[in-house]
């Protein structure tokens, strides 16, 4: 009987390592998950990665054209351990190498710098080592509880991560909503705890505030400096539900002082169909304001190889125009000022190769904006963005639903 229980409860433990997306974020249970898995003795492996290779062409007064490429490889190990689960994670970026001069071009992105100067209409890549992380998962009474460390993770703060987020899937390119939603997903020191009890989740984190530097191959560390909480709601297999909220210690590099950020998230998968909404809000220091960022974002999967997909925004921008770098707080607070940006994207991704060891497909996506007329002298009347790729991805979709 012993034996028995300790089995159950393992199993129990092993579910939910397998249904993390990025730190202990999740997809709803029924959303796609492409990966290879392999067992090895007591060790269960799983290894995904995803792989665009990009051509942007941004019109406009302040838009550019690149060839680059967005990617990222995850491998995680897990094994029973003391009637629970050891998990080992790690995730891996080539995007230092495949995006030259430290950024690609975004109308309208904004956050973290290249070369000492403030990013403004470009996306950052994001670092070679995107998670090192080890998580320990064991029941508790009627529930499960876990403890997430991370020399580099993802704390509890915000929806899965862009990069991960089952909506998101066929979209090369960064939310402009980024730094209002999910851009902690790279953090430095992360220690989470949390607790299951179905549907309920509830979870904390203490990390390290400051978002990675510019020198995208090393591990920044620093001290334990900020939290976050979040509660998740999960009531079926299609449906997710989060609140989070955090209190991050200088994480920019060119402002001073502390911000709070406050996120909700929908997720829900409906067969092929993954859609996700999203508000985010950052209270900064420095500015003495908020600045709110909305999400809608919906991929389609149909006769197995097309997909469309969509994504909408609205979001406050308040860096689209270098600042002066301070080192300290100024009293009363620096004004700035806040523009408000909606862009839309609407694409296209066709498979040309579907295997048991991956999909290759070749797509497009186009996005329009609008935003206040004082910008026009700036950006054009009508500027767009237009990127086409080419996308592979390793492994056989399913779902965590259909895995347990």
């Amino acid at each position: 009987m012993l034996a028995t229980l300790l089995c159950v409860a393992s199993a129990q433990a092993q579910d939910l390592v397998m249904a993390q997306a990025a730190g202990t974020s999740r997809n709803p249970m029924a959303a796609p998950m492409s990966m290879l898995m392999f067992q090895r003795g007591k060790w269960s492996l799983m290894l995904h990665a995803q792989l665009f290779l990009n051509r942007a062409n941004d019109s406009g007064l302040r838009g550019g054209e690149k060839t680059f490429s967005t990617n990222w490889i995850m491998a995680s190990a897990s094994r029973p351990m003391l009637g629970g689960t050891l998990a080992l994670r790690t995730m891996l970026s080539l995007e230092p190498a495949t995006i030259s001069h430290r950024s690609y071009p975004e109308l309208f992105q904004t956050g973290e710098t290249a070369f000492g100067k403030q990013l403004i209409d470009a996306q950052h890549p994001h670092d070679f080592f995107m998670e090192l992380a080890a998580e320990y998962v064991h029941t508790l009474g009627r529930g499960t509880g876990y403890i997430y460390a991370a020399p580099v993770g993802d704390p509890a703060l915000g929806p899965v991560a862009f990069p991960h987020r089952a909506s998101a899937a066929e979209l090369p390119q960064a939310p402009l909503t980024h730094h209002t939603l999910d851009s902690t997903h790279i953090s430095y020191n992360v220690i989470t705890a949390g607790a299951v009890f179905n549907p309920v989740t509830i979870e904390a984190s203490a990390f390290h505030g400051h978002e990675p530097d510019e020198h995208r191959w090393d591990i920044d560390g620093g001290k334990i400096d900020s939290w976050s909480t979040r509660v998740r709601v999960q009531p079926t297999a299609n449906l997710d539900l989060q609140v989070s909220t955090g209190r991050l210690t200088k994480p920019e590099v060119v402002e001073p002082g502390y911000q709070n950020r406050t996120t909700a998230s929908v997720s829900y998968t409906l067969r092929s169909w993954n859609t996700t909404f999203a508000w985010g809000r950052v209270y900064k220091e420095v500015h003495d304001r908020n600045i709110d960022g909305f999400l809608a974002e919906s991929v389609f999967n149909f006769l197995r190889t097309q997909y469309v997909t969509a994504r909408a925004e609205i979001v406050d921008k308040d860096e689209l125009f270098p600042h002066p770098i301070l080192t300290v707080v100024p009293r009363p607070p620096l004004p700035v000022r806040v523009f408000r940006v909606r862009a839309y994207t609407l694409g296209y991704t066709t498979d040309l190769i579907r295997t048991a060891y991956g999909q290759v497909g070749i797509g497009a996506n186009a996005t329009r904006y609008q935003f206040p007329r004082i910008l026009n002298g700036f950006y054009g009347e009508h500027p767009h963005s237009v990127i086409v790729y080419l996308r592979a991805r390793l492994g056989t979709a399913m779902s965590h639903h259909h895995m347990m």
